[in-house]
C-alpha cells in the first residue's frame, strides 16, 4: 500500500526496504495502545481456535496473537528476508512450536483459520474487494478476521494519486467487506500521530546506511509524506466477523 515510486534500481530498493524493515516492530502505522486494543478485540470466542498471518511481514502481530491467547499459528510471508526474521524472533521468544512461518504466496494458501490477518498486504489479491473475498474463504464458521489497508481520507492531489493509485474511502472499505460476506464488529482508522512515528521509524532505518543514495531516498519519502499524503491517506483497522 505504501508509495515506493521512486528511481532506484529494483536491487537498492530492495535494500532500502530491508533497512526500513528491520528497525520497526509493525510495518503500518500502528501504536503499542492500539496493538492492545486490536488484540482484545479478537479474543478467541471458542476452543481450539488457530491463527492465520497472510502477507506477516517479520510475525510481530502473529506471534502477539499466538502469545496472549496461547493458541498456534501459521505466519505466510513470500519475502524471503522477512521470513528469515520472523523464525529469528519466534525463537528467541520461545515459539518455534507454536507459530510456523511459511516462506510462499499467501495468494495460494488455501487452509482456513479461525483468526484470520491480513495488515497493509491486501494487494496480494489485487484490490481490498478482492482480499476481502479471499479472507472471507479463509476465515472459518463464527470466525475472526483483522484486515487493515490504506483509503484515501480527502480527495488527492496528482502526485499523491500517482503514489497510490485508486483508494476507496473508509465507508466504501467497510462496505467492501460487508459485500464480502463480512459483518463489521469494529471500524477506526490510525491517527496523524501513529502516522508520524511510522514514517520517521520506517526512514531512520534507511538514514542509519549513511550513503548519500539512502539519504536521498529518504529525503524523497520525507518529502512525499510531510508535503502530500500526510492526512490525505488514512489506514483503516476492520475487525470482522463472516455473516
Amino acid at each position: 500500500m505504501l508509495p515506493y515510486r521512486v528511481p532506484v534500481s529494483s536491487e537498492e530498493l530492495k535494500a532500502y526496504l530491508a533497512a526500513a524493515a528491520a528497525g520497526i516492530s509493525y510495518n503500518a502505522p500502528l501504536s503499542e495502545h492500539r496493538v492492545a486494543d486490536l488484540i482484545r478485540r479478537l479474543a478467541p470466542t471458542g476452543p481450539q481456535w488457530r491463527a492465520l498471518d497472510l502477507g506477516c511481514g517479520n510475525g510481530e502481530l502473529l506471534m502477539r496473537l499466538c502469545e496472549t491467547f496461547g493458541i498456534a499459528g501459521d505466519g505466510v510471508e513470500r519475502d524471503v528476508a522477512d521470513g528469515e526474521r520472523a523464525r529469528l524472533r519466534a525463537a528467541e521468544r520461545g515459539l518455534s512450536a507454536q507459530v510456523t512461518f511459511h516462506s510462499e504466496d499467501a495468494a495460494s494458501w488455501c487452509k482456513p483459520a479461525e483468526l484470520v490477518v491480513n495488515v497493509g498486504a491486501g494487494y496480494i489479491w489485487g484490490d481490498a474487494g478482492q482480499a476481502l473475498a479471499a479472507l472471507h474463504r479463509l476465515t472459518a464458521p463464527g470466525g475472526k478476521a483483522l484486515f487493515a489497508d490504506g483509503f484515501y481520507r480527502t480527495a488527492p492531489d496528482e502526485r499523491v494519486h500517482e503514489m497510490f493509485g485508486d483508494l476507496p474511502d473508509l465507508a466504501s472499505l467497510a462496505q467492501a467487506a460487508v459485500d464480502a460476506g463480512f459483518r463489521p464488529l469494529h471500524v477506526a482508522e490510525s491517527t496523524v500521530a501513529e502516522w508520524d512515528d511510522f514514517e520517521s521509524d520506517w526512514r531512520a532505518g534507511i538514514e542509519r546506511l549513511g550513503t548519500p543514495a539512502a539519504r536521498s531516498f529518504a529525503d524523497q519519502r520525507r518529502d512525499g509524506y510531510l508535503n502530500g499524503y500526510r492526512g490525505v491517506v488514512g489506514f483503516g483497522w476492520l475487525v470482522l466477523t463472516p455473516s
